[in-house]
């Protein structure tokens, strides 16, 4: 007869779940709704204006930059504008790394102009 095989090792300790990465986030709910411009009302001009932020680690705006104007007229850069001014003024979660810990990091928001 063979000797018995040996004790298996106990199992190893899970590590602790670290929690997922993720990006800068917009709070929405801390956002004013931007005022439609007049001039772009008058105009009936209607577009999506995609905005990308820089926020640090606090949850602050450092940058703002339009990725995709809304059109092309002089009303769209009026919506753009409005769009950047309102929306950087609301609060942003800071992005979080594969510690749990907030850093710096980007938000891509699109903003719709439609006329109701």
């Amino acid at each position: 007869l063979p000797p018995p095989a040996p004790p298996a090792p106990p199992p190893a300790a899970a590590a602790p779940a670290k929690p997922a990465a993720r990006p800068a986030r917009i709070d929405f709910a801390s956002c004013a709704r931007p005022d439609y411009p007049a001039a772009a009302r008058r105009a009936n001009v209607e577009g999506v204006t995609r905005i990308r932020f820089t926020i640090d680690a606090s949850g602050a705006v450092v940058k703002a930059e339009i990725e995709r104007a809304s059109g092309t007229s002089r009303e769209h850069r009026l919506l753009d504008r409005t769009a950047v001014d309102a929306l950087s003024a609301c609060r942003f979660e800071p992005g979080v790394d594969e510690d749990g810990r907030p850093v710096g990091a980007t938000s891509v928001v699109e903003y719709a102009w439609r006329l109701e």
